[in-house]
């Protein structure tokens, strides 16, 4: 459930690709809602210490009605701090460093006792149309930021031509087939980028991969499965849950719906790290061919254990 709930967005991105710009500017969009910012380089803040109206544990508000604050300590521990009732907003985004992997903030979310006060909507990624090709040749961390990402910005546009362009698409989809791909200048976002949802189980009913999609570049690995047995609750949470725990650091995302026998329910299952959630979703509804879809993307994981553990968690006849 996420009533109520203050939702969070993470904004990532290699060096130089205009992180902080898109922040202004999703700001300056939306003047009715209050953010809280959190920011791995609290130096590119260009806080004008007149703006600061209070500062209290690192945490500044400002005259603009936002709160902005650096990830200068554990992120559990700030983000406790912002639960406090002394600080009212609307909105949390997290800007990460440009080399950092979005993945281990994410999963300060996702999980039964994570951050009860948040949910994560989703994980914005900014790209530098001249250099994306070049980062994702050279560049584990853009690789992982590319991949990880629910939207892709492709920014300065202005600066490149249309095959350069091209280029760069084809390049971010070979690692991110999923994603939507803004074009854009100046770090410009339609109004609707802060409502990505890519966490609801309804939004990944209608945008799961298609079955049997997998990829491979530089060890980044994504394997799609679809199955028409039913699965025995008890014996995908115990695999599940011994695949996270052993292999939970190769595996960056998990996003699948699942049928489960006896459940007259979709059951949407995410997992970001070692850490993952389940949730019901929308009913089979009469007629509809009941099947599951899963999708696994990590570093260096191989297909063919992964589809014998699904196996091995379905009904036998």
């Amino acid at each position: 459930m996420t009533k109520n709930k203050i939702p969070v967005t993470i904004v990532t991105g290699f060096l130089g690709a205009g992180k902080t710009t898109l922040l202004n500017g999703l700001i300056e969009a939306h003047p009715q809602t209050k953010f809280a910012i959190i920011e791995n380089e609290f130096g590119d803040i260009p806080i004008d210490q007149e703006l600061v109206i209070n500062a209290k544990d690192g945490i500044f508000e400002m005259s603009n009605g936002c709160i902005c604050c650096s990830l200068n300590t554990e992120l559990g521990e700030l983000l406790r701090k912002l639960s406090d009732d002394a600080y009212q907003f609307d909105h949390l985004i997290i800007e990460t460093t440009g080399i950092a992997e979005p993945d281990g903030i994410a999963a300060a979310f996702v999980g039964a006792n994570k951050a009860t006060r948040f949910y994560l909507d989703g994980t914005i990624c900014l790209a530098d149309a001249r250099d994306i090709v070049k980062n994702l040749q050279e560049r584990g961390e853009a690789i992982k930021q590319v991949s990880f990402a629910d939207l892709i910005v492709l920014n300065k546009t202005d600066l490149v031509d249309m095959p350069e362009r091209e280029m760069a698409i084809a390049h971010i989809k070979k690692f991110n087939a999923e994603a939507p791909v803004i074009e854009t200048q100046y770090g410009k976002l339609p109004p609707e980028s802060l409502k990505l949802q890519a966490y609801d189980g309804l939004k990944l009913e209608n945008t799961l991969l298609n079955p049997q999609h997998h990829h491979h570049h530089n060890e980044l690995v994504a394997h799609s499965f679809e199955f028409g047995a039913p699965l025995l609750a008890d014996k995908f949470e115990h695999w599940i849950n011994m695949l996270l725990f052993l292999s939970g650091y190769q595996i960056y995302r998990i996003k699948g719906i699942l049928q489960l026998e006896g459940e007259s329910h979709k059951v949407v299952f995410q997992s970001v790290r070692s850490n993952s959630k389940i949730d019901l979703g929308s009913q089979w509804q009469p007629g509809e061919i009941r099947k599951s879809k899963i999708v696994f993307i990590g570093h260096n994981i191989k297909k063919e254990p992964l589809e014998k553990g699904l196996k091995g968690c379905m009904k036998r006849t």
